[in-house]
């Protein structure tokens, strides 16, 4: 006779549900003032339980850079692969996933600029880390793509266009802007590559 075990949710799945109440009370309450009961709270669970997953704030923040990255990193490799779109389309679309709906909460919170912030001083490795795998990512496609040499190594040309995405992140102000931004960054680097 078999038995079956009854349906449990797995960690995994915790854990995704507790980075999104955490990263929601992070986008309400600001980083600083969210607290380990905020984040409890809006994941339904005690306090006591959530201690049972993470040790603190910061480190369900940096599980919420990782996952952000992991998730990032797969969208971008499949938009630049998508088949039968244009140069431009396929830069436009990576530019697009590498952020997700992050900027769209960022620039729509009062809190915007203390989430980037709290990014670079609480997890600033897993981001270096994350850009760094980024880059590599675009240099490959770059590559395959017709990089001119006198642009430098494609992994050079797909660093600086990285930088460039970053700093759109600290002066737009809307996402309107920042999605204009993406895309004449897009046009931008598509017109230096050589035709196909």
């Amino acid at each position: 006779m078999t038995q079956t075990l009854p349906q449990t949710t797995s960690i995994s799945d915790r854990h995704q549900a507790i980075q999104a109440a955490a990263f929601q009370a992070f986008a309400t309450y600001g980083y600083r003032r969210t607290s380990m009961d905020d984040i409890a709270q809006a994941a339904g669970m005690s306090r006591t339980a959530l201690y049972q997953h993470y040790r603190n704030k910061e480190d369900i923040f940096r599980s919420i850079a990782v996952a952000h990255f992991e998730e990032a990193l797969t969208n971008m490799r499949a938009m630049l692969m998508q088949p039968g779109q244009s140069r431009q389309q396929a830069l436009y679309g990576c530019f697009d996933a590498k952020d997700g709906n992050f900027m769209e909460v960022v620039l729509s919170t009062p809190h915007g600029a203390e989430l980037l912030d709290a990014g670079f001083s609480v997890s600033g490795d897993v981001v270096a880390a994350g850009e760094a795998r980024m880059a590599q990512l675009l240099a490959s496609w770059l590559q395959s793509n017709g990089l001119p040499k006198d642009l430098g190594p494609a992994i050079e040309f797909a660093q600086l266009v990285i930088a460039a995405l970053a700093g759109l992140k600290s002066t737009v102000k809307s996402v309107e802007a920042f999605r204009s931004g993406e895309q004449r960054l897009a046009a931008l680097v598509a017109r230096a590559l050589l035709p196909a």
